[in-house]
């Protein structure tokens, strides 16, 4: 896959502002400046970013569990009749 040098910047200074990482904040500010986002652009991204990050951390917790739940079978002991596939005949 690959980014347009705009959505680069952008994914980089939100991922910036969403782990306060103010030396790559500000990197990523300048480059997005350089390749022609207005300021309204970067605030916007910005204040995107800081509202994600105010989610509660034990929703992104739930959530990331439940998710890796879901695809997740129980193991069983296989046998001529179970039906699952996994075993040889």
């Amino acid at each position: 896959m690959s980014l347009d040098q705009r959505t680069t910047i952008v994914s980089q200074i939100s991922a910036a502002v969403a782990c306060n990482a103010l030396a790559a904040l500000r990197l990523s500010i300048t480059e997005g400046l350089n390749i022609g986002l207005t300021k309204e652009e970067i605030q916007e991204v910005i204040s995107l970013a800081k509202e994600v990050q105010q989610q509660p951390i034990s929703h992104v917790t739930h959530m990331t569990g439940q998710i890796l739940r879901e695809g997740k079978k129980k193991p069983h002991e296989h046998s001529a009749h179970c039906g699952c596939g996994g075993h040889h005949a």
